[in-house]
């Protein structure tokens, strides 16, 4: 029996690269920081993506006072348009709601009136790319009537972009996975 030697496990030299797991108040910290970071930013582009559609309505405002009825009506359109845009991303909620659950609270109520204005607002930016593309425009540069198509897909798409980080599931693995 003099003859028995222990065994260890083979580790390739790479594994060992001296991190050290993370014990649950840091793992907690760092989920804060990366949420308090995420929320910040989302924040700043919440504000950006609300203000450009706003000062691009700026180009419209010209046509309004000093064209025909026509170029009028879609001048206005466009502005509308644009200002429901940025609407629609200063009021949207920056976080998605938790496994398809939408919690009921006053802001939330508040919100309500952005699901109708998506569509309606595609409507509008639908109208005004067919005017552009028709020909009619008198105005200098008739491709300004697609600005409304092009600032909602970009909010809309920012939208999604901000919504699709969650850290939800750090916070599932949080405990799950403890350091030493």
């Amino acid at each position: 029996m003099a003859a028995v030697r222990l065994r260890r496990a083979f580790h390739y030299p790479e594994d060992s690269d001296g991190r050290e797991e993370l014990d649950e108040e840091e793992q907690h910290q760092l989920i804060q920081q990366l949420q308090t970071q995420n929320d910040t930013r989302n924040g700043q582009y919440n504000v950006v993506f609300s203000v450009i559609p706003l000062l691009t309505a700026v180009v419209f405002v010209i046509p309004v006072f000093s064209a025909s009825p026509t170029e009028r009506f879609f001048a206005l359109l466009s502005i509308v348009s644009l200002a429901t845009t940025a609407g629609i991303m200063r009021s949207s909620p920056l976080q998605r709601d938790r496994k398809g659950k939408k919690p009921i609270s006053a802001q939330d109520e508040r919100r309500a009136w952005i699901r109708p204005l998506v569509p309606a607002n595609i409507v509008a930016c639908a109208v005004l790319a067919v005017y552009c593309l028709s020909g009619r425009s008198s105005v200098a540069r008739p491709m300004l009537y697609l600005m409304p198509a092009v600032m909602l897909a970009t909010i809309l798409l920012a939208r999604e972009v901000m919504l699709s980080v969650d850290l939800a599931p750090l916070k599932d693995l949080q405990y799950e996975y403890k350091g030493a």
